[in-house]
């Protein structure tokens, strides 16, 4: 595989770019074709020295759980807009045909985010040899169809030349774009003098649940609790402790369950947004329990019965 890893980089840089090549054998082969390579490892190079550096023999799967530590010291030796060349066993063909890879394997778009996360901008993102793998025929690099989203997990290896930030402005805003989009909702668990628990019918998912929603930009949890209340169930409230913590995925999401008491009596409350909530009421707590779908019923009754705990639904 590894001489298509290296019609990838010379598809795609510059040989006039002094580059920094571990591996003795991928060096050698720069070398024949003109390259200016610096041989020896990533650490022993001078900070920000280099144009480029290449590790497209497996470097990061050697690396194991350190090779977050070597795309670092990558960063460290390349100057602002040096190339990054880094090739890494894919996760998924090796899973779709039982293979278990020595060392670690990244799916595209693990290594796309361990590279955005340290800065790099990913411009090139391939898997050699796929396409023409799926004609069977002799592998190739396939410039256009070996960088197809639909194809990229689905080749033996990845390579991606990601280039170093310019700045560290373009670098911080790289990490944050790495990091998770995780969707933030608040709940709020109030009960009334007679210890019944407020729900209300989400008019979309036509069920019984408890008022609540996403938290919006720059909104902080509590008031996003108290400001749901208000909007779906028409109560004011005051949100106190988070009576639990429950994280869930598609989406990707965590919602904080507030204990909350009436700021003003609501004996019959009405929705302010009513396109929204069909209805609200007080409701006995097991009357409420076997109302309400079971992840809600979950949250509840940890909510009440083991307050200040967090779980994965």
């Amino acid at each position: 595989m590894r001489p298509l890893l290296l019609d990838v980089l010379r598809e795609h840089a510059d040989p006039e770019e002094p580059v920094c090549v571990p591996s003795p054998a991928v060096a050698s082969v720069l070398i024949d074709d003109g390259w200016r390579v610096l041989a020896g490892r990533v650490e022993d190079q001078p900070s920000a020295a280099l144009g480029g550096v290449v590790l497209v023999d497996d470097e990061l799967g050697h690396s194991g759980e350190h090779a977050e530590g070597l795309l670092a010291q990558a960063a460290r030796v390349l100057r602002p807009g040096g190339l990054l060349a880094v090739s890494a066993r894919g996760r998924i063909h090796a899973e779709a045909i039982g293979v278990r890879p020595a060392g670690r394997a990244f799916s595209a778009a693990e290594l796309a985010h361990a590279l955005g996360h340290r800065g790099f901008g990913v411009e090139v993102l391939a898997a050699p040899g796929a396409a023409t793998g799926l004609r069977g025929v002799v592998p190739a690099y396939d410039p256009e169809l070996d960088r197809h989203p639909g194809l990229l997990d689905s080749a033996e290896h990845l390579v991606a030349l990601a280039r170093w930030a310019p700045d560290e402005a373009t670098r911080s805003e790289r990490f944050f774009a790495s990091l998770p989009r995780k969707v933030v909702a608040a709940s709020v668990v109030c009960r009334d003098r007679e210890e019944r628990l407020l729900l209300v019918f989400d008019s979309y998912k036509r069920h019984w649940t408890l008022p609540g929603g996403v938290v919006d930009a720059d909104e902080d949890p509590r008031a996003a609790a108290e400001r749901e209340a208000w909007e779906e169930a028409g109560v004011r409230v005051r949100a106190g402790r988070i009576l639990g913590v429950f994280s869930g995925s598609w989406p990707d999401r965590v919602v904080l369950v507030y204990e909350a008491r009436l700021t003003e009596p609501a004996p019959t409350p009405v929705p302010v947004h009513h396109h929204e909530v069909d209805a609200v009421s007080w409701m006995a707590l097991d009357e409420a329990i076997r109302a309400v779908p079971p992840h809600v019923a979950f949250q509840i009754t940890r909510s009440i019965r083991q307050p200040g705990g967090s779980w994965r639904q």
